[in-house]
């Protein structure tokens, strides 16, 4: 009778301590969890293998899709924490969400960006996905800066040209501090970056050398990037 009191002592106090710690759950390249209590954890921002999630504001993903977004940081070499982070902020992974402005599924695609990643069903979780990694991927690549390509993927290139930086849009800076904290990542000195650009320099069929800040499909010898 004492053990058994005992034992549900010690497991009352394990899920005291769980609920509410400040608990970070780490999983590793090879799959492996591992649970700290530490309140800071230094994370490698060109990891890709590993993803970095606080139970405190963390959620239960569907098995089915973080094996896929798993395949996908793979495929596409994005890191997994930042998939996984923009799909919660987007949908809270809701296949069929639908927003005011018309962005539709897990990566909240919007119709030019999914015609982009020739997209035919916006509800088609594969679809979805692979476009809004895609996306993402391309942003990345661009700015080189997690809250650069997160202003981007919110607002528009476009609206980051124009600023020179993040947007002074209330809801895209709502939006890079939520995604930045499931990441478990700061983000109060990112706001005054500027962006940094990368231009491209290619030739053309017709022998013409063109500068722009658009990755080219097709181009002729060398692509030099010019930071």
């Amino acid at each position: 009778m004492i053990k058994k009191i005992l034992l549900i002592s010690q497991i009352l106090l394990f899920l005291t301590f769980f609920l509410f710690s400040d608990i970070i759950v780490k999983q590793d390249k090879n799959g492996n969890i591992i649970v700290s209590n530490k309140p800071k954890i230094c994370i490698n921002e060109k990891s890709e293998n590993a993803t970095f999630l606080r139970p405190s504001s963390s959620m239960i993903i569907p098995t089915s899709y973080l094996n896929k977004i798993i395949k996908l940081s793979r495929k596409h070499k994005l890191r997994e924490d930042l998939i996984i982070a923009v799909a919660r902020a987007e949908s809270s992974f809701d296949a069929f969400a639908v927003s005011k402005k018309g962005a539709v599924g897990i990566m909240q695609l919007m119709p030019d960006t999914a015609k982009n990643y020739n997209v035919n069903d916006r509800f088609n979780v594969d679809q979805n996905l692979e476009a809004g990694v895609k996306y993402l991927k391309h942003l990345y690549e661009k700015y080189n800066n997690i809250p650069l390509t997160l202003a981007a993927y919110n607002s528009g290139e476009t609206a980051v040209k124009k600023y020179n930086g993040v947007p002074p849009y209330r809801e895209t800076k709502n939006f890079i501090k939520r995604v930045m904290r499931y990441m478990g990542l700061g983000y109060s000195s990112y706001f005054n970056r500027r962006a940094r650009t990368k231009l491209y320099k290619y030739r053309t069929k017709d022998g013409k050398i063109v500068v722009s800040d658009v990755v080219p499909q097709i181009y002729y010898g060398k692509l030099e990037i010019i930071q």
